[in-house]
């Protein structure tokens, strides 16, 4: 009997002993809690006791903190992306409506009828340009919605880089620029969205002429299980891109940063590809900047 008791007694002791340790963990880690909380800080839960739902407690914990860790940093992040978002379309918009202000003021002193015509002119061309920067700013604007969602169709893909091609015959004349073309008229048709197929071609041809010295060089070759469109360019004044930073959006080469560009013309040509199973690469070759777009034929995978 005595045995017995001096037993039970030794296994209270123990009982109450495992408590108190229990007690005074949970203690210390809403102590470790409350810091964490108050706190921006890398600590996470520690525990003195070797329990296994403990440490199980402590890990789920510390996942938790993790996950709100990483929150914070993506608002971080997203919130000074948003800045700097803010500031290029403040400075994109503001630097076309400058010089259109500043011709504007021209056009209405000048008596010439030639000068006149010529501010004119150059107002016009400021336009399409503000409306070009418009037009990119509003794509982008929706490519950032993860709901947004493109309307595929089948499209005759060889009509579409013909009519593109058209489209900029006016502005090469203009510039002096004579494209070195290599092109097949095979009727191919793509599941695709015509208006992003079409601003796809539009960006990279007008990238091709901003960053470039005018050297252009055009293919487009109908594949047995694809299509191929490849736009080679010289560069301005030798001066190569970054190209870990092409497709980056708001990225402009240094001879370009005076052009009316909003730096996101490739960014959106090659998001709006992917969105549509297709894919854009960038690479420089012998001396050349290249640009190349695939998309499968309808049909074929």
């Amino acid at each position: 009997m005595k045995w017995f008791c001096t037993g039970t007694i030794l296994i209270l002791v123990i009982f109450i002993i495992k408590y108190w340790l229990y007690r005074r963990q949970v203690h210390e880690i809403c102590r470790q809690l409350d810091f964490m909380w108050k706190e921006t800080t890398n600590k996470r839960i520690r525990t003195d006791l070797s329990k296994k739902e403990i440490i199980d407690l402590a890990e789920r914990m510390n996942r938790m903190a993790d996950r709100q860790e990483e929150e914070r940093l993506s608002v971080k992040r997203k919130e000074q992306q948003l800045k700097e978002t803010l500031a290029n379309i403040s400075h994109d918009i503001r630097t076309p409506l400058t010089s259109m202000k500043g011709f504007f003021e021209l056009y209405t002193q000048e008596e010439d009828s030639g000068k006149k015509e010529y501010f004119e002119q150059v107002i016009r061309e400021k336009m399409d340009d503000l409306t070009v920067l418009l037009e990119e700013l509003f794509t982008y604007t929706k490519l950032q919605n993860e709901t947004y969602e493109l309307q595929l169709l089948q499209q005759d893909f060889t009509k579409l880089v013909l009519d593109s091609l058209f489209s900029f015959y006016g502005q090469w004349k203009e510039k002096g620029i004579s494209p070195v073309l290599s092109v097949d008229e095979d009727t191919v048709m793509v599941l695709c969205n015509d208006t992003a197929i079409r601003r796809i071609l539009s960006n990279i041809l007008r990238n091709a002429m901003l960053h470039g010295n005018g050297e252009i060089e055009i293919c487009y070759h109908v594949k047995k299980e694809e299509v191929l469109f490849r736009c080679c360019n010289g560069f301005r004044n030798e001066e190569e891109p970054d190209m870990e930073r092409v497709f980056e959006r708001f990225y402009k080469g240094d001879s370009a940063r005076g052009e009316s560009s909003s730096g996101l013309g490739l960014s959106i040509a090659r998001e709006l590809a992917l969105q549509m199973g297709g894919s854009m690469e960038a690479r420089t070759e012998n001396g050349r900047f290249l640009v190349e777009i695939t998309f499968s034929r309808a049909g074929d995978g």
